[in-house]
């Protein structure tokens, strides 16, 4: 039986998903993955890297993963996207540790923000081999932890014996070369999750020189039936010595969502990711779901693909 799924169609991506630039306050990007595909950039040359164990899915299939998918949905998965149609997911087959994706700015940026949703897996039980530490979240500037001259923030989540997991955050100073034991243990998602969207929003200022420690790591946390306004604070660090390099690279540039997991789940298990805004501006005047700049996107034209 054929299924239908929703094709990029140029001008929904310019309205929706192109958004360049900081200019007035707009985001350097926002993508809900609505064009089905991986495609999204900007002017300073935003990218998707290749779908490690990730595909775009609707509520009903894959649609993508390296290419063009339709891939029917499996019993007991729920795939609903938190806003529009499609969304990002993170597979981890039982047993195995990885899953993640990676993006790069483009650009480098001294200061950046981000804002997603994340659906906790509607089966979460955090992996209890030891160490259970797994990965959401890092973004560097020249290279990962001590691969680059400039600093990188990690951000995981650990486990506790009843399943439930609390996140930390810990950084590489860059030049300095020292890393940071993890810091700021705040409880984080459970088994009661199961489901649930949040949204997650960070904010990252690099050093003004390599010798002041006045680098900013921030993250704010809600569920989705929060308002906006009262977010909360898990992280504060506005101490850090996180180093730009010597010469080249000026910023933060890179990352990945989710990664590697040393306590691998005992079951398959799937995060969904939706709606990611990335700005030099403050987000938290966000409501978490806005319309962008010129107003909704069209509908893109409907293609039916044979099995």
């Amino acid at each position: 039986m054929a299924r239908p799924r929703q094709l990029k169609h140029l001008t929904a991506l310019a309205l929706f998903s192109l958004l360049a630039g900081a200019a007035n306050g707009e985001p350097l990007i926002v993508d809900s993955f609505e064009s089905g595909d991986m495609s999204a950039t900007n002017d300073n040359g935003f990218s998707w890297a290749r779908n490690n164990r990730t595909s775009i899915v609707t509520s009903d299939a894959v649609v993508y993963n390296n290419g063009e998918r339709n891939i029917a949905i499996p019993s007991g998965r729920d795939w609903g996207a938190k806003h529009e149609d499609h969304s990002l997911r993170f597979r981890y087959p039982a047993g195995q540790s990885l899953s993640e994706q990676r993006f790069d700015l483009g650009t480098a940026h001294e200061e950046l923000w981000m804002q997603y949703w994340v659906k906790v897996p509607i089966n979460y039980y955090h992996g209890q081999k030891f160490p259970n530490n797994h990965k959401f979240l890092s973004i560097w500037m020249d290279g990962y932890s001590q691969n680059g001259e400039g600093a990188t923030v990690i951000w995981e989540f650990w486990g506790s014996s009843d399943g439930s997991s609390r996140l930390a955050v810990h950084y590489n100073e860059g030049a300095a070369g020292v890393s940071k034991g993890h810091q700021q243990h705040h409880a984080f998602v459970s088994p009661a999750d199961q489901g649930r969207w949040m949204e997650i929003t960070i904010h990252l200022k690099a050093s003004s020189n390599n010798d002041t420690r006045d680098g900013v790591i921030e993250m704010w946390h809600r569920w989705e039936n929060e308002p906006a306004s009262e977010r909360k604070q898990f992280h504060k660090i506005t101490d850090a010595l996180l180093s730009k390099p010597s010469s080249g690279i000026q910023g933060w540039k890179e990352g990945y969502f989710m990664g590697w997991a040393n306590g691998p789940y005992s079951q398959d298990t799937e995060w969904l990711i939706d709606h990611i805004t990335i700005s030099e501006e403050s987000l938290l005047d966000s409501t978490g779901l806005k319309v962008e700049a010129s107003g909704n996107a069209p509908k893109p034209p409907v293609l039916t693909i044979a099995n």
